[in-house]
């Protein structure tokens, strides 16, 4: 296999974020595979011991919905990273390159200013949070919490690193380019 030339014109530090980055995605990816084993263990398991053996697991319940959550939080972060998001790109299509990229920009500060918003309404409650403890397991209410946080700081940088590229130059992600057949 021919190593890709535009690999070797990178920067060594471009390298280095490029694999920690995909480091990075790729544990995310495995703990959304953690969370929905969970999720699916606890709720067969205590549904068959409730059928089964009239009895339960107490903590099922509780567990099962915090996977749930931060499996949802995980996966709109890498949603963001492939881009995967809903968007309408009628308009946009039929802009030039140029209007494209200032269209781009101006979408992604307004995605920045959102996630502004997200990051801080999820730290409020989750200081909020830190003093409810949930019924049955005893944990704070702040870990649910926590996955808003966590899902706004990350999508934060991930917008801002695309914001970066695109200024210096870089392709415009996939979400603003030009893909219409009938052009």
């Amino acid at each position: 296999m021919r190593p890709d030339s535009s690999a070797r014109t990178r920067a060594p530090w471009r390298e280095v974020l490029a694999r920690a980055a995909q480091w990075s995605f790729t544990l995310q990816t495995w703990l959304m595979v953690v969370c929905l084993v969970v999720m699916m263990v606890l709720l067969f398991g205590n549904v068959t011991l409730r059928y089964v053996f009239n009895s339960g697991i107490n903590v099922s319940d509780e567990l099962s919905r915090l996977a749930f959550v931060w499996l949802i939080f995980i996966g709109a972060v890498l949603a963001l990273r492939e881009h995967q998001h809903l968007g309408v790109t009628m308009l946009v299509q039929r802009f030039g390159p140029a209007a494209r990229r200032v269209t781009h920009l101006a979408c992604q500060a307004l995605v920045l200013w959102v996630l502004w918003l997200m990051a801080d309404g999820g730290w409020r409650q989750t200081v909020i949070g830190m003093d409810t403890d949930l019924p049955v397991t005893g944990l704070p209410i702040a870990v649910f919490n926590a996955a808003v946080l966590y899902a706004a700081v990350v999508m934060m940088v991930l917008t801002v690193l695309d914001i970066l590229s695109v200024l210096t130059g870089g392709p415009v992600p996939l979400d603003a380019q030009q893909d219409d057949p009938l052009a």
